[in-house]
């Protein structure tokens, strides 16, 4: 998991766990709301990486504010869906479009300074015979190479991508190997769905990343503890990692790296909580702390509910 792994975002989805939404819509209304959250292992309890700012109902998340020096401004559309959230630098602005359909996600599209940088479209499972219809069935991915070429090589700071879609050098280096040139596919996500305990298919079971470029296919295989309840679930811009997307509380990942039909590379990753915060008989984590095999460091993230 990356330093903001709220990294946060763009989709959403809840359940049980929140009031409002079902499957049919991808709303962010949970009963336990986050405040503050710190990634770091000695946190200054003062001095939060993320703080959450809602309106003055305290329902709708108005405001993030990344480590005291970024802002992220959220927009909303009439029907509670996000419309827009802006990040005004003193030298450009990143700006994230979202589009919907009955408050489902189609499309999510990120821009600097008004210039296209990527698109995700959202397709979803149509069959009204699968018991997961109206979940997302694939996102198609469509980057923009010269903005990867030049957060690369001049390390721009751009702390709004950063957020909700995570590592850029991975797909800058993608686009290295490549002589492709302006939007292009760099890749596919396909989602399988667990039916849990209550058979609402409300936690990823897999999800595979497809890379046409490289010959690459990474599997990420989750398992969950039913009991206790994701805080990020319904976030609706938790992209990065499919943190927004399960329900309930990982225990455990597995992930395969395929590169042209050979196994290339095997991560084993690991999640426990601590010091549970309960909310009408939910259990969600104050502590989250991730281990990876390739490193057996554990990482914490810190989180602070609303009262």
């Amino acid at each position: 998991m990356k330093k903001y792994l709220i990294t946060l975002i763009v989709m959403a989805f809840v359940a049980g766990a929140f009031t409002s939404c079902k499957p049919d819509e991808e709303i962010y209304n949970p009963t336990c709301k986050i405040s503050k959250i710190w990634y770091r292992s000695n946190s200054d309890w003062d001095h939060p990486n993320e703080h959450f700012i809602y309106d003055s109902k305290g329902k709708q998340l108005e405001q993030i504010i990344i480590d005291s020096l970024y802002t992220f401004d959220f927009s909303y559309n009439k029907d509670q869906t996000v419309s827009k959230i802006v990040h005004v630098d003193k030298d450009y602005t990143e700006t994230i479009d979202l589009k919907w359909t009955d408050r489902l996600l189609d499309k999510m599209t990120y821009t600097i300074d008004g210039v296209v940088r990527l698109e995700y479209t959202v397709h979803r499972i149509d069959n009204k015979k699968d018991k997961a219809f109206g979940r997302i069935s694939y996102i198609d991915e469509m980057y923009d190479r010269e903005f990867y070429d030049q957060y690369y090589w001049k390390r721009a700071k751009h702390p709004l991508y950063d957020m909700v879609f995570g590592n850029y050098e991975k797909i800058s280096e993608i686009f290295r190997t490549s002589e492709s040139k302006d939007l292009i596919m760099y890749s596919v996500k396909r989602f399988t769905y667990d039916p849990g305990k209550h058979k609402t298919y409300d936690n990823i079971a897999t999800y595979v990343e497809e890379f046409p470029i490289k010959q690459t296919v990474i599997t990420h295989t989750y398992q969950y503890d039913l009991k206790s309840y994701n805080p990020f679930y319904g976030l609706v811009f938790a992209y990065a990692d499919m943190k927004g997307y399960y329900l309930n509380l990982p225990v455990a990942e597995h992930v395969e790296t395929v590169v042209a039909g050979n196994l290339s590379k095997v991560e084993d990753i690991t999640y426990s909580y601590d010091g549970m915060h309960y909310m009408n008989d939910k259990h969600y984590p104050r502590q989250w702390v991730t281990k990876s095999s390739e490193t057996n460091v554990p990482t914490n993230t810190y989180i602070l509910y609303k009262k």
